[in-house]
C-alpha cells in the first residue's frame, strides 16, 4: 500500500478508536481474531522451526498465517534485500531509488512464521502461504505495488526449497486447471538480512480493529492428491468469485453493487451480518474477495481497502462506500 494511503488508515483508525465504547461494535466480531488455541508466543523456543514469507502488506499477512492451526507465533518483518537491519521507511527509500535507476534489492515485507512440528508441518505451513496471496502478480500486492510487496519464500535450508518449489509446482498446477493462466512469480531464495518489524505492526490488526484489510488470494484451493490432499475451501474463497468466474455470477449491468471483501476483515463480517443478510434494496448486491470488477466494468480509482462497496452504472463506477461504520450511515449512502 502506498506509504500515504497507509498513514492516513492508520491515523482514520485512532482517530475512529478514541470513540466511545458504546457506539463501536463488539470488538472480538470486528477484530476476527484468528480462531487457532496454539497460538503462543511463549512455546516459541531457539529450536522452534521457523519459515519465512512474503505476501504483500504484512498486516494481513500476519492475520492469514495466525489462522492456522498448530501455528504458535506469526512476526511482521523485512527480508531479503541488501540493506542490513532495515525499518519502514528504508525499504519505501530504497524503492524510490530502483525506480530511478540504482542498482539495489529492496527488501520484501514478510512474516516469520513459527509452527510446532507437532501440530502441523511445513508443508502446511506453505500451502495456506499459497492460498492467502495471489503468486502470480510480481512486485505487487492486490492494490500495493513495489518490489517490497513481492511473492517469496527465504528458506534456510535446502529441504526447505525443495518444499517450496514442490508445493509451487503443484500449485500452479491448481491454477491452471482453475483458469488461471498467469505464472507463479513467487521468488524462492536463501533468507537474508532478516529483520524483526517495528513494534507498532506487530499483531496490527486484531491491535487496529479498522485497520487496512489487504485484498488478495485467488480462491483457489491447494490440492494434491499423491499426498492425501484434497480439495477443500481455501480460507480466501467467497464461492471463488475470482476474475476467471465472474461469469457465474448475476450481475446486472445496468447498475448493480459490489461488495469487495477479504476474508481477514472483521469489518466485511459486520457488514455481511448487518446489511447483506437483511438485503431488500431493489439495487442488487453481490460479494466477492475478488480485487477486480468483471471484464469489461471499470473503477475509477484502485481499491486499497475492505470492505468497499462500489456502485456501477452500465459497467462504469459512479460512487463508492469504504469502510464499515454501522448499517445508518451506509444505507444513508445508499439512499443519498
Amino acid at each position: 500500500m502506498n506509504r500515504w494511503l497507509r498513514a492516513f488508515w492508520a491515523l482514520l483508525t485512532l482517530s475512529l478508536l478514541v470513540l466511545p465504547a458504546a457506539l463501536l461494535p463488539n470488538s472480538a466480531l470486528v477484530a476476527g481474531n484468528p480462531a487457532n488455541p496454539a497460538l503462543d508466543k511463549t512455546k516459541v523456543g531457539p529450536d522452534t522451526p521457523y519459515i519465512v514469507l512474503g505476501m504483500g502488506c504484512f498486516w494481513g499477512a500476519e492475520k492469514r498465517m495466525q489462522a492456522l492451526a498448530g501455528v504458535l507465533d506469526v512476526e511482521a518483518g523485512y527480508a531479503g534485500g541488501d540493506i542490513a537491519n532495515p525499518g519502514y521507511e528504508t525499504l519505501h527509500d530504497t524503492e524510490a531509488a530502483i525506480q530511478q535507476g540504482q542498482a539495489i534489492t529492496n527488501h520484501a515485507e514478510v512474516v516469520k512464521v513459527y509452527f510446532g512440528p507437532q501440530q502441523t508441518t511445513l508443508e502446511r505451513v506453505l500451502i495456506q502461504f499459497w492460498e492467502s496471496h495471489n503468486p502470480t502478480q510480481g512486485n505487487r500486492q492486490g492494490n500495493d505495488t513495489g518490489s517490497n510487496y513481492r511473492s517469496a519464500v527465504f528458506y534456510r535450508t535446502d529441504e526447505e526449497r525443495q518444499l517450496a518449489e514442490k508445493t509451487r509446482t503443484i500449485y500452479q498446477g491448481n491454477l491452471k486447471t482453475a483458469g488461471i493462466a498467469e505464472a507463479i512469480t513467487t521468488q524462492i531464495a536463501p533468507l537474508k538480512n532478516y529483520t524483526a518489524a517495528e513494534d507498532y505492526h506487530q499483531d496490527y490488526l486484531q491491535n487496529n480493529p479498522l485497520g487496512y484489510c489487504g485484498l488478495g488470494g485467488t480462491g483457489v484451493a491447494y490440492t494434491d492428491p499423491a499426498s492425501g490432499i484434497n480439495p477443500h475451501t481455501p480460507l480466501t474463497g467467497k464461492n471463488a468469485t475470482t476474475e476467471p468466474n465472474w461469469q457465474n455470477s448475476q450481475l446486472n449491468a445496468t447498475e448493480q453493487l459490489i461488495v469487495f471483501e477479504s476474508v481477514e476483515c472483521g469489518y466485511c463480517r459486520l457488514f455481511d451480518k448487518e446489511v447483506l443478510s437483511n438485503w431488500k434494496n431493489p439495487i442488487p448486491i453481490v460479494a466477492t474477495n475478488a480485487t477486480t470488477p468483471p471484464n469489461g466494468w471499470t473503477l475509477a480509482q484502485p481499491l486499497f481497502a475492505t470492505p468497499t462497496i462500489v456502485l456501477f452504472r452500465n459497467k462504469q463506477e459512479v460512487s463508492r462506500y469504504t469502510g464499515y461504520q454501522g448499517a445508518a450511515a451506509f444505507w444513508q449512502w445508499v439512499n443519498g
